[in-house]
């Protein structure tokens, strides 16, 4: 189990990667084939499905949690009859989520016909009738996926992750070079979220997966309810975060600026996926210490993960502080000056929540997260309107603002209050950890600002150069500054084992 940990947490870092770079080659011939109208609507049709799969009620984790609760209790009969009441549920969300749909499908030109010509409202129908169908099928099919999450096959779901991260842009990029349009790309990315559909229905049942439609506890029923209202406050939170702001700059700009909205948050979005890839796999782990009443293990577990976070983290942000303007040129050319700006102003507060996101999954399993769901509603509401407030001034960089500024209040203060005050976590022995590596960081962006002042063209391979100069000075400085004796070990012990099974290939 420990290694299956291991290795879920290396493919997920892995898939970031490959989709990371994936993504820094499809984005410039998306922009060349298709066009940054095109590639709004896509972004605007996908924040309209998020919206929509808040269905889900934030179920997936209570669901979750009474199985890993059940199994570890020996309760097999209860386990099966709480798959069939979780298939029964999502199959009625399912329905409900296409009545829905065709509300909204009907109501597009309504709403978006100020800022949208007849082509981009066409477009936008055909592209949210196709991702409809995605969404629909993803609510009973969750149940499978969430019943093999619960047994920590984290191989096989971080596995098909990869797979899917690299075949799905590859099918799309085929398509574009030989004249297909935006239907056709969105139709290769159904095709193939139905097929892990499929996948995790297949091996969920080859799992030993058993469902029955019997003696459903409507007692436990309330309970999961009254859990998983508040995860579901939370899922509305983020919907708000990072849905609403391209439905507000689509509703009073157009479709233009929902692109280089788009654009910026691919940075974000890949920002947080390099922090959750290591949080994301520890749920049920997290489980298993509050059952065990272990609560400084818990402490120094939250500490450990925002302190291998912030390695990856650091490097990022000051990175992108220091070259972001320059990749971006690189990247898609003149004219996209604004992503650099909306890029920074998100992604600088977010990087304190994202180095503290096991903070979450440790108030879920303790069923904890009532007062961040209540604080964070509060602060999205104030997003929200302020993020309509500053669009009709400063345009989309006006949404930017408005959310890293709740970010701030949010995540940096408030929170860190109650991780301190409630969940008991020890906040000014993490702070002090985060403070004591950022000196090696400030040193290395010093390093940067002067790389930036004596390397002034701009080409690829000056930029090259000194991203590779400022990336080993990072570490270099991180490892002799920065890093604790315990992970100083474990590079070295990694670095040997490396050296070791190199040489005994060669001999």
């Amino acid at each position: 189990m420990k290694n299956e940990l291991k290795i879920g947490s290396a493919l997920s870092i892995l898939t970031i990667v490959v989709g990371s770079l994936i993504q820094i080659f499809y984005t410039p011939l998306y922009m060349k084939y298709l066009g940054t109208i095109d590639f709004g609507i896509n972004s605007l049709v996908q924040s309209i499905m998020g919206y929509i799969g808040m269905l889900n009620l934030g179920l997936g984790n209570a669901m979750l949690r009474y199985t890993v609760r059940y199994r570890a209790e020996g309760k097999f009969e209860e386990e099966k009859s709480l798959n069939g009441m979780f298939l029964t549920i999502f199959s009625i969300l399912m329905i409900i989520s296409i009545f829905l749909g065709a509300y909204i499908y009907v109501n597009i030109p309504n709403f978006f016909s100020d800022k949208f010509t007849a082509e981009e409202l066409s477009k936008t129908k055909s592209v949210f009738l196709l991702m409809m169908l995605n969404v629909a099928i993803s609510f009973p099919v969750g149940v499978f996926s969430t019943n093999i999450a619960s047994r920590e096959k984290f191989l096989y779901q971080r596995g098909l992750s990869l797979v899917k991260t690299i075949v799905t842009p590859i099918v799309g990029a085929v398509l574009m070079l030989n004249g297909f349009g935006l239907i056709a790309v969105t139709i290769s990315i159904v095709v193939s979220g139905l097929i892990v559909s499929m996948f995790d229905v297949i091996y969920a049942r080859k799992l030993g997966m058993k469902i029955s439609f019997r003696n459903f506890d409507f007692k436990v029923l309330k309970e999961i309810f009254h859990y998983s209202f508040y995860i579901f406050l939370n899922i509305i939170i983020d919907r708000v975060y990072w849905g609403t702001d391209r439905v507000i700059i689509g509703k009073y700009i157009g479709v233009t600026a929902v692109g280089i909205y788009s654009i910026a948050s691919i940075f974000n979005t890949l920002y947080m996926n390099f922090s959750t890839a290591i949080s994301g796999v520890l749920f049920p782990k997290i489980n298993r210490l509050i059952v065990e009443d272990k609560h400084e293990e818990i402490s120094n577990l939250f500490i450990r993960v925002g302190r291998l976070q912030y390695i990856l983290l650091g490097l990022i942000s000051s990175g992108f502080i220091l070259f972001g303007k320059e990749f971006i040129y690189l990247w898609l050319g003149e004219g996209y000056s604004e992503v650099y700006k909306i890029a920074l102003w998100i992604m600088i507060p977010l990087t304190v929540p994202l180095i503290q996101n096991t903070g979450i999954a440790i108030m879920q399993a303790k069923n904890m997260h009532q007062f961040r769901s209540v604080i964070y509603c509060i602060i999205a509401i104030g997003n929200v309107i302020s993020s309509i407030l500053l669009v009709k001034q400063y345009g989309a960089i006006g949404c930017a603002i408005a959310t890293g500024i709740s970010f701030m209040i949010g995540n940096i203060v408030i929170m860190n209050i109650y991780y301190y005050k409630r969940l008991n976590l020890d906040i000014p022995l993490f702070w002090k950890n985060i403070l004591k590596m950022s000196i090696p960081i400030a040193i290395t962006m010093g390093v940067g600002i002067l790389l930036n002042k004596h390397i002034i063209n701009i080409n690829y391979i000056n930029f090259l150069i000194k991203v590779i100069i400022y990336g080993g000075t990072y570490f270099i400085l991180l490892f002799f500054l920065g890093l604790n004796k315990d992970e100083k070990k474990e590079i070295l012990k990694m670095i040997v084992k490396h050296n070791t099974e190199k040489n005994t290939i060669k001999d």
